[in-house]
Order: C-alpha cells, then structure tokens, then sequence
C-alpha cells in the first residue's frame, strides 16, 4: 500500500525540511538520525551516582578557593564560610558507602544559597544542584 501525499501541497516522510532559509549547525534528517550537542558531545560521560556529585562538590570548592584568593572581596566572608562547610560535608557524605539524601539535601541547598549571587561561580552551583538532583532522581 503506497501512501497518498496530500494534495496541493508539500509532503516530508520526517526528514529535514528548511524553507525560504539556511541552517547553520547541527542537523540530522531521516527517520531515526539524532544531533548530540553540549557536553555530551564535548567530552566523556560524567561519574555517575555519588562520585559525580564529590566531582561537583570539588569543583565547586576549588573555584570558591581560586575566587577568593584573586578577589578577596567577591564572596562576604560568612557565606564564603558557609559555603565551604556545606562542601565539605558533602564530601564527607559522598565518602559514605550510602550516602544520605537529606544530609545531602541540606548541604547542597546550604551550599547553594551561600554562592548564588556571585555569578562567576553560577556554573559550577548549578553542576552541583544537578549532580545532586541525578543522584536521587530528580528533576
């Protein structure tokens, strides 16, 4: 059985299909072809479970580290403090062979609320909010 196209007009089986403009980037077209794009496609595969959020916990402090010492007056001592032990506690708990949702939970928000206005590290809270929403399957 051979399907009928609409008539008078264009019909696509599910390629791609660009009219009256040009497409720069990645395209894919056909039936089951994909795109990868971000970081996926730019390097290997993050740890999974607890170790991608020690890895975020990691380089959320260090960056916090090289901030500081560049700029000493970017993050308000306080929450510079507070910051660093909610890091800390969450590696500590990461190191457990179970670690625990809501020491987890706790420590990451801690974390987060104590860096969320300094842009320059905006990247490396949100990796951490998302390790840890990966860990316990949220979203």
């Amino acid at each position: 059985m051979t399907e009928q196209q609409p008539p008078g007009g264009n019909h696509n089986d599910g390629g791609v299909q660009v009219v009256g403009s040009t497409v720069r980037g990645h395209v894919a077209g056909g039936r089951g072809a994909t795109v990868s794009i971000g970081a996926e496609a730019a390097g290997p595969a993050a740890p999974a479970g607890p170790e991608r959020l020690r890895t975020a916990a990691e380089a959320l402090r260090t960056e916090l580290a090289r901030l500081r010492a560049e700029q000493p007056d970017a993050v308000p001592e306080e929450d510079a403090a507070d910051a660093d032990a909610a890091l800390a506690g969450i590696l500590d708990e990461t190191a457990l062979d179970e670690p625990r949702e809501g020491p987890l939970r706790r420590r990451v928000r801690a974390a987060a609320d104590a860096l969320r206005a300094v842009a320059v590290l905006a990247a490396a809270v949100s990796g951490l909010e998302a390790a840890f929403a990966a860990l316990f399957g949220q979203s």
